[in-house]
């Protein structure tokens, strides 16, 4: 056992990464990162007591990216090692190839039933993450970089190699992404420029960035046991005991509050009036964006979800309008029509099989704003998700003289997925 797979092995016990007989979904790009990481998980499988399966995205954005998937199934077959494989389709950005990555990792964790996924980000994508987001301006919370653990796909999702450099990843065999090297992109210029220049001001600069975000997650947990001491009820905030902490405290558990929701992001200014706003006597209640209100009440302060039937986010007519942007919806004659967002544990009845749809929206990669496009039942039965798809339960009533149709579509912009197109 080399020195770094015992380091390895020592932080992966000392953390309780994952037990014995876990399932391990390892995200393998076939860099020197992730290949060490598959090298070690591999040698070390039987003394971890773990099952192993493997990852891969094909980008296509070079011609050897073909050469690589081949390689790389070539060595899981060898091996005996499961591999799934997918190729990115749609516009190349960054943020397109990581959603797309994602969904794919969460269809195979809760396809395959892997309840740990791993990726190989080590110390220096840590530190590149803090300095992009130092940069770009975001809030001290986020300069705490990049997480050890979070929840995943029902299960977690680890990064175990973040107490590791670039130098210590010792992978001899692994294929280097020459698009790493160029300047197009944001990261590309944190790593090949400004990095190399601030180390030649001092050469321990990279280990001094990851100090310095361990000291801010250890100054947030001191802010986070002093939010803990608050009266939340349901997420909602005790107005008196805000208002009685310091200015500095106040900012602070504000952010926390926010990050309660990322899919929320609150400019500066938008985050100053709030703060405003809780420290005023007056009660409250206005938009804070397309699906949040925020509310004060006398007691308390909170984030409510905007309903579909407050939001007016829906068209419906009864009168075929001839426009292709409505959706045709066939209803029965009889029984209760009930419009709202989705709720855990929904289901919809597509080509003879009863289907969550959190499974539908992975499988036929909804994007994540068009999850939340509103779904109309009748008694307590999916008949469509507005501007997606019918249920069988709809279709079925296409010849039927005794229905109702009702035509609708999305009012505030969501474009219809090929999730439409396919069921």
């Amino acid at each position: 056992m080399t020195p770094a797979q015992r380091k390895f092995l020592k932080i992966v016990k000392d953390e309780h990464y994952f037990d014995k007989d876990s399932k391990i979904l390892l995200a393998l790009s076939g860099g020197k990162d992730s290949m060490t990481l598959f090298n070690w998980l591999y040698d070390l499988k039987e003394v971890l007591g773990i099952e192993l399966g493997l990852a891969h995205i094909n980008h296509g954005l070079r011609e050897e990216s073909k050469f690589e998937e081949i390689a790389l199934r070539e060595m899981a077959t060898k091996l005996k090692v499961p591999i799934y494989v997918d190729k990115f389709t749609g516009e190349f950005t960054e943020k397109n190839a990581r959603d797309f990555r994602y969904q794919f990792f969460e269809k195979l964790m809760i396809g395959e039933n892997y309840n740990i996924l791993l990726t190989a980000h080590h110390q220096g994508d840590l530190v590149e993450t803090v300095l992009m987001r130092q940069i770009t301006g975001r809030p001290l919370r986020s300069l705490q970089g990049i997480a050890d653990r979070q929840p995943f796909a029902g299960g977690q999702l680890i990064r175990p190699l973040l107490k590791f450099t670039k130098e210590e990843l010792d992978a001899q065999i692994y294929y280097e992404d020459s698009t790493n090297q160029g300047l197009d992109y944001f990261r590309n210029r944190i790593r090949n420029q400004l990095i190399p220049e601030l180390t030649k001001e001092n050469p321990q600069f990279s280990q001094s960035i990851s100090d310095l975000s361990s000291e801010i997650k250890k100054a947030l947990a001191v802010i986070n046991q002093k939010i803990s001491e608050l009266e939340i009820v349901d997420e909602k905030i005790s107005s008196k005991k805000f208002i009685s902490q310091t200015k500095e405290l106040q900012h602070f558990i504000l952010q926390a509050f926010f990050a309660q929701y990322p899919e929320i992001e609150v400019s500066k200014k938008k985050f100053a009036e709030v703060l405003h706003i809780i420290n005023r006597p007056q009660q409250y209640f206005a938009k804070l964006n397309k699906e949040f209100y925020f509310v004060k009440t006398k007691d308390f302060f909170y984030l409510e979800k905007i309903q579909v039937e407050r939001e007016n986010s829906i068209e419906i007519v009864s009168e075929n309008p001839q426009d292709e942007s409505f959706m045709e919806v066939y209803l029965p004659l009889e029984g209760e029509i009930e419009i709202r967002k989705r709720q855990p544990g929904d289901q919809i009845l597509i080509n003879g099989h009863h289907k969550k749809l959190r499974k539908f929206f992975i499988d036929n990669k909804v994007p994540l704003k068009a999850r939340e496009n509103p779904l109309i039942f009748v008694d307590k039965k999916l008949y469509a998700i507005v501007g997606l798809a019918c249920s069988d339960l709809s279709k079925m009533l296409k010849n039927d003289k005794i229905r109702r149709i009702l035509w609708v579509k999305p009012s505030i912009g969501e474009e219809i997925n090929d999730a439409r197109k396919k069921s």
